[in-house]
């Protein structure tokens, strides 16, 4: 009795350590995915933050009439200048109020 005792209890103890090991070394592999899951958030951070400021710096339309004149381009005048519209968005409400009217 006291041999299947002993080898009861050995063989629960070695489960025991052999689920440690797996718990231990899944928890380690996570932390590394954690860890570089961190580094490129913080690299996507930096990314968006450069971003931001070249659209900023880009957006800034002094800065932009000054490189187009320093490029050669002269300002339009203002019979020299081009409207365009958006011709679908206009027949788009035409076409709702004919619609409305037939109903």
């Amino acid at each position: 009795m006291n041999a299947r005792r002993f080898w009861l209890f050995a063989i629960i103890t070695c489960l025991f350590f052999l689920g440690l090991v797996f718990q231990t070394s899944r928890y380690t592999a996570l932390k590394a995915n954690v860890l570089s899951l961190q580094r490129m958030e913080m690299d996507l951070l930096k990314t968006g933050k450069e971003l931001d400021a070249n659209i900023a710096k880009l957006a800034n339309m002094e800065r932009i009439e000054k490189a187009a004149l320093q490029n050669g381009m002269q300002i339009a005048a203002p019979e020299q200048r081009i409207i365009v519209t958006d011709i679908q968005a206009g027949q788009g409400n035409a076409q709702k109020g004919s619609s409305n009217g037939r109903q």
